[in-house]
């Protein structure tokens, strides 16, 4: 190497042309291939010179060596190097001092050493010309998979780094786990099994992955060491197609998912604070040495020399080929002796020692290994995800990268080409395929959406996202049916769609704009019970979508509904404005066939109203269908336009028969179409002739002969008809015309007089009028403004209009005024001139020129018959001077009608929708749903009729978007699977079902969170899916067939069993799972658990072994996940029938899971796959309740013991014979399930027998081995390697350690052990690196340990049975037992400083905020590589080593559950009183959690010693900050999430804890205790207040026990005495300032008491036995003098006589709470003080007014109280109650009765009316019951009151006899409230119940309106 990189070293050289030389001879070899990239990147010194390059004074060069480094920063080992040597740090440096163009280089290397590099390794690079090239791949051209090239000797593997390169994520990489050798071994040879070119190898390897690897090792291992995982992906990249290739895809998705499934649960594991843990992993204890060497050479003989060799056991009975890496004999190539863990055993130390001391005397070879570089490659979490998809995204496509983002966008480019694919499939294909594409189509579309999602931001989509994936997102948008099933996602779509292309999101809003107007097409056409307004609104949309759905006959309805709207007398003006839009914009359309439908169908509505078929029907009304036509715009409309289309035909005849129709239409109809015609009469003029029909009846109109016979218009009007027509191109008009002037001109009255004289050739000269040579310009010149001054122009007009100016000089003054009129000068009224001969032509041109520039002026003088005559006979006088050609011209050009319509709409674009698939497609189906009223209808109807013809053919569907229909739909779909099974003739179609069911399950999960318009599960609970299925489950498999059929059914049974486990909360009523229970305890099903070794007659002959293994595998593998999954189910439901068949259930289950767990006579022999999933079996089951007790042939006990020996057998044989091999996870699923399985075992058997149970010899006697076996294999798991065996061994301890029998035998398997069971329990508890989960259960078996009768001294040690703890001081000799042993054990280790210090330090958050950095070694800083939190962690520890009292050589606390802190407070309450108090003032600021240990703790010191309360200095801040801690804000909790059920009954709990402890201060010593807890309470009393009511229960509870409430009573009557004493004496200050303190107690007393009363019958029964009444009697003058107090006391009744008719008693003095012997006078009761409260003057809205009335209702309900009423006369002041106007009383409402004195009066009667005696004395007043139906009909109070009085017989005549109550009641029967109507009509019924005296009249008319209300409810 240092020949042939002579050119390193110079670079660095002093002198700069060396360095330049060998810097430029480096480049030269690179450029031409003599070096390579990967070669030179081993020499880090060369990185070192680079970067020292630019430290020397001269620095040439320095782009080429920027560009160098820039190069060799993209491979990912010189990057590493790069980062190592502080090439980030120097490069940040230099940068500012380098030139612009170089910092851009920089940048650019820097980007490189945080790139994330390639997950698979990649080809050699080459250099070429500053560029890294990779070569040309070569694929294999035949087998499976091609075989690895072994990499070069000199180029090492590539590195990725770990630094902070994915700032986004929050977890990055798992904390690093060193492995064993055979561990090591195991991985490698699964993974050398993978790259076998033999299929069958591979697929069991993947069987192998599948069922033990990945259930043994920690997921983060396949991530950690990634060559497994890479195999798995290259099997993914396997040729697409059938057979053996297609399978092995399934393999190997199936051992992705699997491991994505255990990183999903080992990410949850590391979120889970109770198992953080800093413990480094490399260091964990190895647990073998602790076992007794009796026990281990026992195990030693009884093993073979194989065995010794290999301790995994072989697996006998698998005849196919085993894969490599199982664990079995010959796998670990034993290359020295340290590998033989039995030889290490016996060469282990014989003195006792703990299991962390012998650890590291002999730990397993755990090899030589490079951690570093393995750190380095392994995979982040984001590569590993990226990579999946990668690979995994091509297999939805059935048939046939440089960074994390190019591969992101490589995968959604590719996922765009899946859904293309999808989605473009030829109709010619078979139904099945067609409806696989839209399957298929479906899912890839709800995944792409969510992956989008979750990676990218929709605006930076448009940077981001491939085209294909925008096209193929385009027509996702576009797909109607898959935007009916999943609304929300097409949403989501559509918004990325918006972003990436504008031009496709306006093509998709116009396709969604037109399936709009598609949709209110088809609801217009059904119309049903619309509003007109909403009618004509979608008429409008309809008719705005009809270049899409040219559905004709919608025309129709809108022309028809236009007539009808029309047709009434008087209309609405609104309708009728909306309603003519809507025809206008019909008779304009743009397309002809809408516009020609339009006029057909306006012409024969006119027909059908003006026909002659009327006059036989004689109706008169008739031609009011025709009025929408009898508009000016609607006629101008026809007139203008419809006559010059196409349509004219039809428009002609539409005129025709209005102007014909005079003899069949009203005078009223016949005038509304005059007043229409007169504005379109120049409009249609143009029409007059004299050869068509319509011509000469335009003609008729402006004719003033007798053969009109009609005075349709005024003679004005006709005149200027007549005039217009002299215009018209035709002769003959043009004649006629004249015939109709000449009556005009010879009727007036100076005709005879007037010029010019009207002879035969003036009349026949007067056609050609207007005829001229050419056309005029009459428009005016207004572009210059005149210069003129106005001045000027009057003279002119002087000048012209006097008389005594020659006439010449009128005529210039008149021709100059012409000119000048040009201008916009004003002039003066046009009447003043005078027409003389010389001044008639420029007269005329003047008064042209006026009306031109006023348009106002020119309608004026329009309207002036004689100005229009004088005007036409100046015309013919000057016409007949001058000589005109006979041909005609159009005198001038004048302003006429619209070019087009102003109606006319202008239409959408509609080809490019119609012509793109997807849009058409689109449409189609918008329309087929909507005209079928929704895809339910639409399919129904497609079921059962092939084609509809109801709407135009390019809308109908063809067959393959019926199929997509159909598919998509779930019910349908759903209901087509269920029907397919149910007919199936063979197993391939029942099989084809039941993937499309699951699929449909697993796309219904895949779309959360968007929700479906459908739940999969939901509809096929609405289908019959159990009957189907049912046939296949009662029939036992008889081939191989069968059961793989079997195999697919449980599958679907676990995929549906799971949605609904995890869609729906507890149901009453669960039908699928009591079908499934009641179908599994009947049929065989559970039978098949024993697997194919058992089964016999099921095989036919025929059949390969290999293959009947193999699907009996699979067979067992789905039942074993179908039972756990139910087991789940069961521990959740509801329902009653389940529940009783979950039991028989369980222990059928059990017995089939204890058979296939010993199916051999040797544990040795297990089958590894059948055994992990019997134990994750096992594991399920034993966790249920109850589960040993349903067993018919088996008692509980039998049942537990047989189970017993069996996980006993499975931890003989996978841990002890191992020799306790904790740091191997091979086998580690199997112990930890088995370990699991025991504790749930311990529970079960504690509750069968819970005085009498062990898990020692006795309970294993059944086996010679396992009766020798003992607990001692149980102390190993404690210090075991994985955390959950951790956990759940020391959860087994303390199930052990609650029976006298269990301390014992633990004890005794710790005797070899340092320390003993004290010590290691110790150990493990104040281990601050342990986690708090494992720690808590240690401080369990403490806890457990401590309730053993420990002696007090050596004296008592002599005659106990229980020597322990026991220490001994070897220094002095002396040997401590019991409690003496225990302080001595406590002080020793510092107990409480730890305690305390993991106290001050609990973490309150939900989730683990930092992870112990995975590579980094000594004080740097941790990586961000963290998952959040809620809450941040407590300051550190390490920062407080200033404190007092802590221990010196306490490591750091990093991480205390509140769990832990509670275990150590449950420790706590047991023993050593005294020694506990150390730690009271630290432990108080805990979590709520802790609350409740923490208060059982202290109330055991109470009441232990009562000294030690005066004796708590602290005592009054505790109780402070222990009833703040109880008034935690649970509101504030849930803005940020709601606390379930089981946090709100712990809280519940914990408040019953403190209360328990602050009565048993109050109780032990009042006198010390109660200043304290009354002020704790005091300062928190409102919050305290709502806290009771959510902890009503408890508190009730505790009330009743604990004394309170008699407490709270005698402080009352000893206030009451102090205060008496206080009364008497001298000195008024000082008194009163002693009684506002006792009356402040007296209040807070009283607040304790109402809520303790707060509805509890108990509570309240209590207070009675106290005498409460009597002592708020006494205290009552004091009370009068103080509101606040007052007001409480109120309160308090109000509580206490709520609903307690004894409490009612008490307070007049005749109950249970009188004093003895005393009598009720008028006086001396409490009642009495109430009533003279509520009958004084007291101010408005007084609180103690009300507060008393309030207690009066109460009373009210209460005979005696009522009676005590009646004799004081009290409700004879209701008639004193001042009564509001009657105006305000209307004001008021009638549900509100206020808080006035009125109010609170009459709901004190109500009350009074629910009894009888009440209501007579309401009756008694004199004027009361006319008061309350006075008041009845605005307060609801007095109606409910006058109600009540009617249903005492006794009353009735007095009611009826009330006219005004009568009418009150009446009157409710009208009212708009229901509820008052009810009372009404209920009284009225009562009041003719049984009552003869009612009169006649009155029954019949109250029973009228009592049923016409009846009806009104109804």
């Amino acid at each position: 190497m240092i020949k042939a990189y002579n050119n390193i070293v110079p670079v660095g050289h002093s002198l700069v042309e060396i360095r330049v030389r060998a810097l430029k001879s480096i480049l030269c070899k690179l450029d031409h291939s003599l070096v390579s990239v990967s070669d030179i990147v081993q020499e880090k010194m060369l990185f070192v010179y680079l970067l020292e390059w630019f430290n020397f004074p001269e620095v040439p060069m320095q782009e080429e060596v920027l560009e160098l480094l820039s190069t060799l920063s993209k491979h990912p080992s010189a990057a590493q190097m790069l980062r190592d040597v502080g090439a980030v740090d120097f490069l940040t440096q230099l940068s500012p001092n380098v030139e612009p163009r170089l910092r851009a280089v920089i940048d650019g290397t820097l980007d490189q050493l945080f790139e994330l590099p390639e997950l698979l390794p990649s080809h050699a690079m080459v250099y070429s010309h500053g560029q890294l090239v990779p070569p040309e791949e070569h694929f294999p051209k035949k087998g499976y998979f091609h075989k690895s090239v072994p990499s070069h000797t000199d180029a090492p593997p590539q590195k990725i780094a770990v630094h902070e390169s994915v700032r986004c994520l929050k977890f990055s990489v798992f904390p690093w786990l060193t492995l064993t050798n055979t561990d090591r071994h195991i991985l490698s040879s699964n993974e050398s099994s993978l790259r076998s070119s033999n299929p069958n190898l591979v697929r069991t390897t993947c069987e192998l992955l599948c069922d033990v690897i990945m259930q043994d090792f920690p997921a983060e291992i396949f991530l950690q060491r990634p060559s497994i995982v890479k195999n798995l992906l290259s099997l993914l990249r396997l040729g697409s197609g059938k057979g053996e290739a297609s399978y092995l895809h399934l393999q190997a998705l199936s051992c992705l998912r699997q491991l994505c499934v255990g990183l999903r649960r080992r990410l949850r594991f590391h979120q889970d604070p109770s198992f953080y843990s800093t413990k480094q992993d490399q260091v964990s204890q190895n647990s073998s040495f602790s076992y007794s060497q009796e026990v281990r050479t026992q195990r030693s003989q009884a093993s073979s020399p194989g065995a010794e060799c290999s301790p995994r056991p072989s697996v006998v009975g698998r005849t196919g080929q085993r894969a490599r890496g199982d664990g079995q004999d010959g796998d670990a190539a034993s290359n020295s002796g340290s590998s033989h863990r039995g030889g290490a055993v016996v060469q282990a130390p014989r003195q006792p020692q703990s299991p962390a001391d012998v650890t590291h005397l002999a730990l397993p070879d755990m090899g030589a290994e490079d951690v570093l570089e393995l750190q380095l490659q392994q995979l982040t979490l984001a590569q590993f995800t990226v990579a999946t998809m990668e690979h995994a995204i091509p297999l939805l496509k059935t048939g046939r990268s440089h960074y994390q983002k190019e591969k992101l966008q490589a995968c959604m480019e590719q996922l765009g080409d899946i859904l293309s694919y999808h989605q473009s499939y030829s109709a010619d294909i078979p139904h099945s395929s067609q409806v696989h594409h839209r399957m298929a189509y479906t899912g890839t579309a709800i995944f792409t959406i969510k992956l989008l999602q979750t990676i990218l931001p929709p605006e930076k989509a448009s940077d981001n996202l491939p085209e294909s994936t925008a096209t193929a997102i385009f027509h996702l948008c576009l797909d109607t049916s898959l935007g009916n099933v999943l609304p929300s996602m097409q949403e989501t779509a559509v918004a990325y769609l918006e972003q990436v292309n504008s031009d496709s999101h306006d093509l998709y809003r116009r396709v969604t704009r037109a399936a709009f107007w598609m949709e209110s097409t088809c609801n217009f056409l059904k119309e049903g019970e619309k509003n007109w307004l909403e009618l004509l609104e979608l008429a409008d949309q309809a008719i705005d979508g009809l270049p899409f759905h040219q559905h004709l006959p919608i025309i129709k309805e809108c022309v028809h509904i236009c007539s009808y709207l029309w047709k009434f007398n008087q209309p609405s003006p609104l309708l009728q404005t909306e309603s003519q839009k809507l025809l206008l914009k019909l008779l304009s359309h743009p397309l002809l066939p809408v516009k020609t439908e339009t006029y057909e169908c306006s012409l024969n509505l006119v027909k059908d109203c003006l026909g002659i078929q009327n006059v036989s029907r004689q109706e008169p009304g008739a031609c009011g269908g025709v009025n929408f036509l009898l508009h000016h715009r609607v006629l101008y409309e026809i007139s203008a336009f419809g006559l010059q289309d196409s349509v004219n035909v039809a428009a002609k005849d539409i005129l025709l028969f209005l102007l014909k129709g005079r003899l069949m239409m009203t005078a009223s109809t016949w005038d509304r179409f005059n007043e229409a015609l007169y504005p379109v009469m120049p409009i249609l003029q143009g029409y007059a002739g004299t050869e068509e029909s319509l011509g000469n009846c335009v003609l008729l109109i402006s004719d003033m002969s007798d053969v009109a016979r009609d005075n349709m218009f005024p003679s004005t009007a006709k005149l200027k008809a007549a005039l217009r027509l002299l215009f018209t191109k035709q002769p003959t008009v043009r004649i006629a015309a004249v015939q109709q002037i000449l009556p005009h001109i010879t009727s007036d009255d100076d005709a005879n007089s007037a010029r010019p004289h009207l002879d035969q050739p003036v009349i026949s000269s007067l056609p050609n009028l207007y005829c001229l040579r050419n056309p005029l310009d009459i428009t005016l010149d207004t572009s210059n403004k005149s210069v003129l001054k106005v001045e000027s122009v009057e003279k002119l007009f002087s000048i012209m209009s006097s008389d005594t100016v020659d006439i010449s000089l009128k005529r210039s003054a008149a021709e100059q005024l012409s000119v000048v009129l040009q201008g916009k000068l004003f002039v003066k009224d046009p009447n003043d001139i005078i027409y003389l001969d010389c001044l008639l032509e420029p007269c005329v041109c003047i008064l042209r020129k006026l009306v031109y520039a006023d348009p106002s002026l020119r309608h004026s003088l329009a309207q002036r018959n004689l100005l229009l005559l004088t005007l036409l006979r100046v015309l013919i006088t000057l016409y007949s001077s001058a000589k005109f050609p006979p041909r005609y011209n159009i005198p001038f050009q004048a302003a006429t009608h619209h070019a087009v319509s102003p109606y006319c709409c202008v239409l959408p674009p509609s080809s490019d929708l119609l012509t793109l698939a997807p849009a058409r497609q689109a449409l189609q189906v918008a329309w087929n749903t909507a005209w079928h009223s929704g895809i339910d209808n639409l399919l129904e109807e497609l079921h059962e009729t092939k084609f509809h013809t109801g709407f135009h053919p390019d809308l109908k569907l063809s067959e393959a978007q019926v199929l997509s229909l159909r598919a998509v739909h779930l019910p349908t779909a759903l209901q087509d699977c269920i029907q397919a099974i149910v007919t199936a003739a063979g197993h391939s179609s029942v099989t084809s079902a039941l993937s499309r069911l699951s699929l449909y399950l697993l796309t219904d999960r895949l779309a959360l969170p968007h929700l479906p318009t459908y739940s999969c599960r939901d509809t096929l609970n609405s289908l019959s899916w159990q009957a189907a299925v049912t046939r296949f489950l009662q029939v036992r498999p008889a081939c191989v067939e069968d059961e793989r059929l079997l195999v697919g059914i449980v599958a679907f049974l676990n995929a549906y069993f799971k949605q609904m486990h995890t869609e729906s909360a507890s149901d009453p009523e669960d039908e699928d799972l009591r079908w499934i229970l009641e179908l599994l305890l009947n049929q065989s099903l559970l039978n098949l658990l024993l697997g194919v070794e058992t089964q016999t007659s099921t095989q036919s002959p025929g059949e390969p072994e290999e293959l009947k293994n193999h699907v009996s595998q699979k067979l067992q593998r789905e039942l074993t996940s179908f039972f756990n999954l139910l087991l789940l189910r069961l521990s959740t439901t509801t329902d009653r029938l389940c529940l009783a068949l979950a039991g028989p259930f369980k222990s059928q289950l059990a017995v089939r899971l204890l058979q296939s767990l010993r199916v051999s006579d040797a544990p040795r022999f297990y089958g590894l796959p059948s055994l992990e999933r019997t134990l994750q079996g096992m594991v399920s089951l034993t966790a249920q309740p109850g589960w040993s007790s349903h067993c018919p042939d088996l008692e509980p006990v039998s049942l537990c013991s047989k189970y017993l020996s069996g996980l006993l057998e499975v931890i003989s044989s996978f841990y002890v014979e191992w020799g306790g091999n904790s740091l191997s996870f091979m086998g580690k699923g199997v112990t930890k399930n088995a370990v699991i399985s025991l504790l749930h075992l311990s529970h079960e058997m504690m509750a069968e027998n819970k005085d009498k149970w062990s898990l020692g010899s006795e309970a294993a006697a059944e086996e010679a081995s396992a009766s020798q076996l003992g607990l001692a294999w149980l102390i190993p798991l404690w210090v075991d390697r994985d955390q959950e065996v951790r956990f759940a061994s020391l959860g087994l301890g303390a199930a052990l350690s609650s029976v006298p029998s269990g301390c014992q035998a633990l004890c005794a398997s710790c005797q070899n052990i340092s320390g003993g069971l004290w010590g290691t329990l110790l150990n493990i508890l104040l281990d601050q690196q342990e986690s708090s989960m494992v720690r808590r259960e240690a401080a369990f078996i403490l806890q457990n340990l401590l309730v053993m009768p420990m002696p007090a001294n050596a004296e008592e040690a002599k005659d106990s049975h229980w020597q322990h703890p026991c220490v001994h001081d070897e220094v002095s000799g002396v040997s401590l037992v019991g409690l003496p042993a225990l302080q001595a054990l406590l002080y020793h280790c510092q107990y409480f400083q730890h305690v305390a210090l993991s106290a001050s330090n609990c973490y309150q958050g939900r989730y683990t905020f930092h992870l112990q950095s995975p590579v980094t070694s000594g004080p740097s800083p941790q990586e961000s590589n963290s998952l959040g939190s809620d809450t941040d962690t407590s300051e550190s520890v390490t920062s407080q080593d200033s404190r007092q009292g802590e221990p010196s050589a306490v490591e750091p606390v990093v991480m205390v559950t509140p769990d832990l802190m509670m275990a150590h407070c449950a420790a706590q309450d047991i023993r050593a009183v005294g020694l506990l108090l150390i730690c009271l003032p630290v432990c108080f600021g805990t979590l709520l959690h802790f609350l409740s240990g923490f208060s059982k703790l202290l109330q055991s010191c109470v009441m232990v010693s009562q000294e030690l309360i005066g004796q708590m200095d602290f005592l009054k801040h505790l109780l402070t900050t222990l009833v703040a801690m109880l008034m935690l804000d649970t509101k504030g909790i849930g803005q940020k999430r709601i606390l379930n059920s089981d946090e709100i009954n712990f809280k519940l709990f914990s408040t019953f804890y403190v209360f328990m402890l602050l009565a048993t201060l109050v109780r032990r010593d009042s006198s010390a205790a109660y200043p304290s807890v009354s002020a704790a309470l005091g300062r928190r009393w409102r919050t305290f207040a709502g806290t009771q009511i959510l902890c009503s229960v408890c508190v009730c509870v505790w009330a009743c026990m604990s004394g309170l409430i008699d407490s709270c009573v005698e402080q009352m009557k000893q206030t009451h005495s102090q205060l008496h004493l206080e009364s008497v004496r001298p000195g008024k200050a000082s008194h009163r300032k002693k009684e506002d303190g006792c009356l402040k107690e007296v209040k807070l007393t009283v607040e304790i008491l109402r809520s303790a009363l707060y509805r509890n019958d108990e509570c309240k029964v209590v207070a009675t036995d106290a005498r409460l009444t009597l002592a708020l009697y006494a205290l009552w003058p004091w009370l009068l003098l103080d509101d606040p107090t007052m007001e409480a006391v109120l309160e308090l009744l109000c509580v206490y006589t709520a609903d307690c008719t004894t409490a009612c008693s008490s307070l007049c003095g005749s109950g249970p709470g009188a004093a003895p012997g005393s009598k009720c006078t008028l006086s001396n009761s409490l009642m009495h003080s109430v009533m003279k409260l509520a009958s004084g003057i007291a101010p408005d809205n007084s609180p103690i007014q009300k507060l008393a009335f309030s207690l009066l209702a109460n009373l009210a309900m209460s005979r005696e109280c009522r009676g005590l009423l009646q004799k004081n006369n009290f409700v004879q002041a209701f008639l004193s109650v001042p009564v509001p106007k009657a105006g305000s009383v209307k004001a008021t409402s009638m549900r509100c009765s206020g808080g006035s004195l009125l109010g609170l009066w009459l709901r004190l009667l109500v009350n009074l009316s629910f009894a009888e005696d009440g209501q007579q004395s309401i009756l008694r007043v004199t004027g009361a019951l006319e008061l309350l139906a006075d008041l009845a009909q605005h307060r609801r109070h007095a109606l409910l009151t006058l109600h009540n009085l009617c249903f005492c017989p006794a009353n009735k005549p007095h009611v009826i006899t009330n006219d005004k109550a009568m009418k009150v009641l009446l009157c409710c029967l009208d009212s708009k409230d229901m509820e008052i109507r009810c009372m009404g009509a209920s009284a009225l019924w009562a009041l003719l119940h049984n009552n003869q005296r009612v009169q006649t009249h009155t029954c019949i008319h109250a029973l009228k309106l009592y049923f016409s209300a009846f009806t009104g409810l109804c």
